[in-house]
């Protein structure tokens, strides 16, 4: 038997997928160890390979494909525990860094926090050498300064070096002679140099990237090497991917060399997963909802189509690359609740994670968090958490939730859990708005995808909050991000600045940059080990009306030379971008190219799911018992059916309220809505 395995590591569970040959899906889950998260990843593999009745060298050498998210990036940057760096940069523009770009993300906060700058001051050094605007030498490097900063650097301990001069996107032979003289003399450092990281126009930006991709790439480095090895070890035989952030896969040696571009690896996978969803439903429309253990993760599907942007901001500090747009808040699970001095209950954005964990974890955690608050209201069942894997302890949830949070606020335990329930409902539903309200989307129009293994209790709450009519729970949706990388293609990005206004756009120009840059990219997909056949490019421009400060990012014809025609095309569609994300566009303005995007897409064999029969028996057969959950709307406690989803089958309909239970998700059908399940298997909620 012959099978993909997908693996992706959150805050709090790791999760495992393994697709067999006949679209057979088979999913597991076992806590995350943030220590060392290859522990975790091991430790559900192993459980997948008992599960086929296999040894560890059997399972791996049976699969023919192993993607792996990884959150190792993310949390060197959040936590601030990456390399110590040095930068080298041309002389005079040493705090391009700190001055950014003099923005406010919010004019009117007299105390916005601004994080500190990952190379302190005095690791920022400027080296003599000068480039014009056109990428022709003004001043001559000189090699005798970059030694002398290396000798600095080895005595501070430096142990990732960032390189980013000016102009480099037009010439970068400055920055790789820099990068050969800091290999010569620092042979044992990171190094990362913009010129391969990110060759576009704008300096903060080129040079923020660049840091970042330093500064997690050394912790980056060993996570992966370690991992790939022992996997190898082990009897995998095949190729080991890891999930980048605009959605797509790359090897383990193109991660370590842009390691920036996998800070948002695990979440981007599930985006994808979405998009696979929507072709398989004829859902064009969604939002993807994804609420784990520590975050929760919401991104738009328009079309069938990803909302990509170029850049983003992850713990405050700039990264240009190419990511699926996700906006993530701390609203999960493991999200604690805690009162404030004016004595206001909040959630998160702390969580507990695995270790402690929820206070029903009974790891030592003594905060309450968001699943003590679920449980408490009956929506987990004690004795089926993972299903019946893991013990609950339901007496200590209760006292720490009476003493910690009820007696404080002067309410019984029901009334504090619900609470903690509808300040994270409207926490997320507010981060819903902002993939879908702020950028022209109306989420009335789209549906809820519930993904993640707390986000079904929720979904119901979140879409009557943000309008939406529709929740679907897809198959394995506790586990959709690890089922998304599965369907995710290999996808390199790359970037080459281009300036050009239309109408007057040198064509014959443009179309040799373009040519020169796809074949850059399909050499790129070829050393991944692509096979041609299996090769498609994809343009973009990033454009804007002469003299704005901003650009908007579109698709442009591909596989033919550019002619008149074709820009009169991409204006159109400029102008349309322009007026659905701003509300306005001026088409008698002259409009100019920044940038040109070409991603080289190596696209992989996708999942074949087969329509489920009708099955046997009537719904009420599926039911396993009754519990009672307390629900706001009714200020009181109800005694509902639960169902088992396993023996739920298209043309089953579910009234509200009930529950649904499978081995790692709950889904709570709340008052006002109904479920049924389509052809697919997925549980669809919808409005009565």
């Amino acid at each position: 038997m012959r099978y993909r395995i997908g693996v992706d590591i959150g805050g709090t569970f790791t999760d495992c997928v393994v697709i067999s040959e006949d679209g057979a899906i088979h999913t597991f889950k076992e806590l995350s160890t943030p220590e060392d998260q290859s522990i975790g990843l091991y430790n559900v593999i192993k459980k997948a390979a008992e599960f086929f009745d296999m040894g560890l060298s059997d399972f791996l050498d049976g699969a023919d494909l192993f993607a792996h998210g990884t959150t190792v990036a993310t949390n060197t940057l959040l936590t601030g525990t990456g390399a110590k760096t040095g930068l080298i940069l041309t002389k005079g523009f040493r705090d391009t860094l700190e001055m950014r770009r003099a923005h406010k993300d919010n004019i009117w906060d007299l105390f916005l926090y601004t994080p500190a700058p990952l190379v302190p001051r005095y690791l920022r050094r400027g080296v003599t050498e000068r480039l014009d605007y056109q990428g022709k030498e003004v001043t001559a490097l000189d090699e005798d300064e970059v030694v002398e900063i290396c000798n600095d650097f080895k005595k501070e301990g430096v142990t990732a070096v960032a390189i980013c001069t000016l102009f480099s996107y037009l010439n970068s032979d400055h920055e790789k002679r820099i990068r050969d003289i800091v290999a010569r003399e620092m042979p044992d450092v990171f190094v990362s140099y913009s010129s391969e990281v990110l060759p576009q126009i704008r300096e903060y930006e080129r040079q923020s990237t660049t840091v970042s991709n330093a500064y997690v790439g050394p912790k980056l480095t060993v996570y992966l090497k370690n991992l790939e090895e022992k996997l190898k070890n082990d009897g995998l035989k095949k190729a080991f991917y890891v999930v980048a952030s605009n959605g797509g896969m790359m090897t383990a040696d193109t991660a370590i060399r842009h390691a920036s571009a996998t800070l948002l690896s695990g979440p981007a996978a599930g985006a994808t997963g979405a998009v696979f969803f929507a072709g398989l439903t004829g859902m064009r429309n969604l939002i993807l909802m994804d609420m784990g253990g520590t975050s929760f993760d919401v991104s738009l599907i328009n079309d069938g189509e990803i909302s990509l942007s170029t850049e983003g901001e992850i713990a405050g500090y700039r990264v240009a690359k190419p990511m699926i747009d996700i906006h993530t808040i701390g609203a999960g699970g493991g999200s604690v609740a805690w009162i404030d001095k004016w004595g206001m209950l909040n959630v998160g954005p702390e969580s507990a994670y695995s270790y402690p964990g929820p206070v029903c974890y009974d790891r030592g955690g003594e905060k309450p968090a968001v699943t003590d608050a679920n449980l408490l209201l009956g929506y987990l069942n004690k004795d089926f958490f993972l299903g019946g894997e893991m013990k609950i302890n339901y007496d200590k949830c209760y006292a720490m939730m009476k003493e910690k949070i009820a007696d404080k606020l002067g309410m019984s335990v029901e009334k504090a859990a619900s609470g903690i329930f509808r300040i994270v409902n409207q926490n997320m539903a507010d981060a819903t708005k902002v993939v879908s309200v702020q950028k022209g989307y109306d989420p009335r129009e789209f549906a809820l995808v519930s993904a993640g293994g707390a986000c079904s209790i929720h979904a119901c709450k979140i879409a009557e909050e943000v309008g939406a009519r529709v929740v679907v729970v897809p198959m394995a949706a506790s586990v959709f991000c690890a089922l998304g990388m599965l369907e995710s293609d290999i996808r390199l990005d790359n970037v080459r600045s281009f300036g050009g206004v239309i109408p007057g756009l040198d064509l014959t120009a443009f179309n040799d940059v373009i040519a020169d840059t796809e074949k850059t990219a399909m050499a790129e997909l070829l050393d991944e080990g692509v096979l041609q056949e299996d090769v498609s490019l994809e343009r973009y421009l990033d454009i804007r009306y002469v003299g704005q400060h901003h650009e908007v990012t579109v698709p442009m014809p591909c596989n033919c030379q550019i002619t008149e025609e074709h820009l009169e095309e991409i204006a159109q569609t400029f102008h349309k971008a322009h007026e659905r994300l701003y509300s306005y566009c001026t088409p008698e303005t002259p409009i100019e190219i920044i940038n040109l995007r070409v991603t080289g897409v190596g696209h992989v064999k996708k999942t074949t799911l087969e329509k489920q029969g009708s099955g046997e028996g009537s719904v009420a057969d599926a039911i396993k018992n009754e519990r009672e959950l307390y629900f706001e709307e009714y200020e009181d406690w109800r005694k509902v059916p639960v169902y088992d989803r396993g023996k739920l089958y298209p043309s089953h309909v579910i009234e509200g309220p009930a529950v649904i239970e499978e081995r790692i998700t709950t889904i709570i059908v709340h008052p006002n809505w109904n479920a049924r399940i389509d052809e697919f298997g997925n549980v669809v909620m919808e409005v009565k």
